[in-house]
């Protein structure tokens, strides 16, 4: 029975250690993360879309950390009998503070903003589509972006994410605004001083 009790203390001091070691200054994390674009639409659906994303970021103290990355928006428009496609790439550069909650609790709340630019594209840049001209127009967009996410601390280095975010394009020919809700795998990466 001793024994029990001395590997479950110490199996949950190793946890809490673990998690007082995250969001350190000059810690790294990558990223993968997945939603759906501009409300939530069943693939056959006008209007349906998602996006996906993989991102870099860098703690620059244990409540402020910036990231940089690359994300596609994908969504379909109805025409007649067709879906007519758009792909935005975008690179991204964000800023993140911590606005409520503690390591030590397991959940934190950040709130973010930033600047997104790449190209969208429609129709594959066809211009034509079932006889019909496209008034619309690939081109490249730019512009900020704002953020609020939750943090879940699953284990010493996985993180749970849960994100919204929108995105102000300018020059886009479609719409200015993209507001993606969705979820991320977060992996803080092992530093120099843990190898």
């Amino acid at each position: 029975m001793m024994k029990r009790w001395f590997f479950a203390s110490l199996l949950l001091g190793n946890c809490i250690y673990a998690k007082a070691q995250l969001h350190q200054s000059g810690q790294t994390a990558v990223e993968v993360s997945v939603g759906a674009l501009d409300g939530f639409r069943l693939p056959h659906q006008d209007n349906f879309g998602y996006f996906a994303g993989i991102a870099f970021s860098k703690y620059h103290t244990r409540y402020l950390y910036w990231k940089a990355g690359m994300q596609l928006n994908q969504k379909s428009y109805a025409y007649d009998a067709v879906r007519i496609p758009l792909q935005q790439w975008l690179g991204t550069a964000e800023i993140y503070t911590r606005i409520l909650g503690r390591v030590s609790q397991s959940l934190i709340i950040n709130a973010g903003i930033g600047a997104a630019g790449g190209y969208e594209s429609i129709n594959s840049d066809r211009r034509f589509v079932e006889g019909a001209a496209i008034g619309n127009r690939s081109k490249w967009v730019v512009g900020p972006t704002a953020a609020i996410e939750a943090e879940y601390l699953l284990t010493g280095n996985l993180i749970l994410v849960a994100r919204a975010k929108e995105h102000y394009l300018f020059r886009s020919s479609v719409t200015n605004t993209r507001f993606n809700a969705g979820i991320g795998i977060k992996i803080i990466l092992p530093a120099k001083d843990d190898e």
